[in-house]
């Protein structure tokens, strides 16, 4: 009898067996052809698999040509596979009924080991894209220029909370925090330029000044009084002065400079007094304009300094 239970169990057995679906008894699947399908579908890309099931589908004589395809594919390409083309399958609404079928032949055609990596491996892509999208934020729907929105209810006026007198009279006196006055960016950056500025006139000052003092002849210190040391002493130290404050920038070198500008001074001014000439013997004693040349040079010197300390002082307050 054919009974419809009967048909279903017939139908079941000739898919688990690779049998095609039956096709129009006009134009039934040759040889050739099937070896065609089977070779392609074992041989070639998933994706060109796939879209030649599309293409049987659509306009070819054979329109349910590609389910042949689709179960040798099933069967005999790997798991891997056999996922690739059921996600391919799927992505078009008109394919669903082909992705069905690829799993119903897999699933019948292929060993119980194969079947169960096949579930994994879907299990786990739904899980995955089940995650994606409750990570994915809802869309917001665009709203229309000069869309009116309904008022929001207004809140119930609240009265601050004001603590007991009891509570203020027991609580603790808080100072309030101190403001500590911020450097001034651009007036650190004027006093740095205005120090690197006044290192090389104070420099070129102690140089000059020590260059003068120079003696003309050191043998001849052998045998000197010790206050004819004096000028060696002004050189030594206008000379190193002079270089460190070229080279660095500090209070420390500030301080001395300006202490071996005023030795020079407190050296002239006193020898003046003696009638001692400091710079007898040296190198500028010969020249009519030393004399007040180092005292200028002196006297900026430790004008400069002192100006330069007091800079140090405003930028580090």
């Amino acid at each position: 009898m054919n009974d419809p239970i009967t048909l279903a169990a017939k139908q079941h057995d000739d898919d688990r067996h690779g049998i095609p679906d039956p096709i129009a008894p006009d134009e039934p699947i040759t040889p050739p052809m099937r070896t065609l399908l089977e070779t392609a579908a074992t041989c070639r890309p998933v994706e060109e698999v796939t879209a030649l099931v599309s293409l049987l589908k659509e306009g070819g004589p054979l329109p349910d040509a590609g389910h042949d395809a689709l179960r040798t594919a099933a069967v005999t390409r790997p798991v891997q596979d056999v996922r690739r083309m059921v996600a391919l399958l799927g992505e078009s609404p008109q394919e669903v009924a082909e992705a069905d079928l690829t799993l119903r032949a897999a699933a019948v055609g292929r060993s119980i080991e194969d079947v169960a990596l096949l579930v994994t491996i879907l299990g786990k892509e739904d899980a995955a894209e089940a995650e994606r999208q409750r990570r994915t934020p809802p869309a917001v729907p665009a709203v229309a220029p000069g869309a009116v929105f309904p008022a929001a209810p207004e809140a119930p006026y609240e009265a601050p909370y004001v603590p007991p007198y009891a509570e203020l009279h027991d609580a603790p006196y808080q100072e309030p925090p101190r403001r500590t006055a911020a450097v001034d960016p651009p007036a650190a950056s004027r006093v740095r330029a205005l120090r690197h500025v006044l290192r090389w006139p104070v420099a070129a000052a102690l140089l000059v000044s020590g260059a003068l003092h120079l003696p003309n002849d050191l043998t001849a210190l052998q045998s000197a009084a010790p206050v004819d040391y004096l000028p060696l002493l002004a050189t030594v130290l206008c000379l190193v002065s002079g270089a460190l404050v070229a080279l660095r920038d500090t209070p420390a070198v500030w301080r001395a400079v300006a202490a071996t500008a005023l030795g020079v001074v407190a050296l002239h001014v006193l020898g003046g007094s003696m009638q001692y000439d400091p710079l007898e013997g040296a190198v500028g004693g010969t020249l009519a304009w030393a004399g007040i040349t180092v005292m200028l040079c002196a006297a900026a010197g430790a004008v400069l300094a002192g100006l330069a300390l007091r800079n140090h002082r405003e930028s580090s307050a």
